[in-house]
């Protein structure tokens, strides 16, 4: 079997898992009776985060937040930086990379909104960034798998470890954003990075793999000679 070939399958049985994942953890909470309510503790910790008033600079920066955790920005601007990567760099590989965890983030959320279609919370004012069911949060999925394999590609690539530091907090703060904004349930996030680990795990070993077997073949540009020179 050609490395390429390898990694397609690699992608989809990720890409497979993931979905499987969030649609188990999510089937498993709507058999409850408060799926669409809410359980006790849920609806404590969004009138707990309800209570933390803001000064109104911190509260529109919140509001911001969500910018950085969905692919109506991060989407273009990773086809972008592949554009550079691939023409400027010639590292092909970690464009392709970079272009298959975004992409892959904002297709594996739509079909378990569809399929689950949990109600948003309805305790508070609904503010910012939100659309369609709750479950699972598209914003966790991205910031869990992209920024953090970003983060695994500079360390990788420049031996930085600050941009897992960087990478925590944007994640967190789109958490913090998504309940304080009252858009999500605590669950939802929940599925959400869990979703994000599978897909950000699987697709990190099968493209490291493919660089390893790239250059083991001869068939390597600079990506993935990285890549495998790291391992």
């Amino acid at each position: 079997m050609t490395p390429k070939r390898r990694l397609a399958l690699e992608v989809g049985a990720t890409y497979a898992c993931a979905w499987l994942v969030g649609i188990a953890y999510g089937f498993s909470m709507r058999w409850t009776p408060q799926w669409n309510s809410g359980a006790a503790w849920e609806r404590s910790l969004l009138r707990w985060f309800h209570q933390q008033q803001l000064p109104p600079w911190l509260d529109w920066l919140v509001l911001q937040v969500p910018l950085t955790g969905t692919n109506l920005t991060i989407l273009p601007a990773m086809i972008g930086i592949g554009w550079w990567l691939w023409k400027r760099k010639h590292q092909g590989t970690l464009a392709v990379q970079l272009l298959v965890v975004a992409i892959g983030s904002l297709s594996l959320n739509p079909t378990m909104k569809y399929l689950l279609d949990r109600d948003r919370p309805d305790l508070f004012p609904r503010r910012g960034m939100y659309n369609w069911a709750s479950y699972p949060s598209g914003h966790l999925i991205l910031t869990t798998s992209l920024y953090f394999t970003i983060a695994l590609l500079l360390h990788r690539e420049r031996g930085w470890r600050w941009p897992f530091a960087a990478a925590a907090l944007v994640f967190f703060a789109n958490a913090y954003s998504r309940l304080y904004l009252a858009v999500h349930w605590p669950t939802d996030l929940i599925g959400g990075m869990l979703i994000g680990l599978v897909w950000l795990g699987g697709t990190w070993f099968a493209f490291s793999r493919y660089g390893y077997a790239s250059c083991a073949s001869g068939t390597v540009d600079g990506g993935t000679l990285a890549s495998a020179s790291a391992r």
